[in-house]
């Protein structure tokens, strides 16, 4: 089975109504509205979501859910508020950071869409992660905002 990735956070939206997070609920609702059109397939067959990001991109302030923060090993109240990507970029294997950067200015640079696998070491384990999400540029080609979710290969956990 697979969804856009609109489908997606309209369901994660909708999950954190549910849950009593209506900044959450907010946050993917407008992330859902942006990437709607984009037709951003999403398979979800063998590999889990980890949670979802929404970056502004402009002030440098990415806020993270809870899994996300989990993931990364970061306090969840302060990705809840926003934090810099680098706090964020600390938990990347080594091997597979330059790579993720590089993928990460394309987008700011270009727009649209993200997706690459990588590594990150968390709670003294690897994790292989797939970040799928859409940076949204200003009619100037300034990066805006860079929402997006996680996904996990559980079959690729170490």
């Amino acid at each position: 089975m697979a969804a856009t990735l609109t489908e997606l956070l309209d369901r994660i939206s909708e999950q954190a109504r549910r849950f009593h997070e209506p900044v959450l609920a907010h946050i993917c609702r407008v992330a859902a509205l942006e990437a709607q059109g984009k037709d951003i397939p999403v398979p979800l067959t063998g590999m889990t979501i980890i949670g979802m990001w929404d970056w502004d991109a402009v002030n440098d302030v990415n806020h993270l859910d809870e899994g996300c923060a989990e993931l990364f090993g970061v306090d969840p109240v302060q990705a809840r508020q926003g934090m810099s990507i680098n706090d964020y970029l600390k938990a990347v294997h080594p091997d597979d950071i330059q790579r993720l950067v590089d993928a990460i200015m394309y987008a700011l640079k270009h727009g649209g869409p993200l997706e690459i696998r990588y590594r990150i070491n968390s709670n003294g384990r690897v994790r292989h992660v797939l970040a799928r999400g859409t940076c949204t540029l200003d009619k100037s080609g300034r990066a805006l905002r860079f929402p997006g979710l996680m996904l996990e290969y559980p079959d690729q956990v170490s």
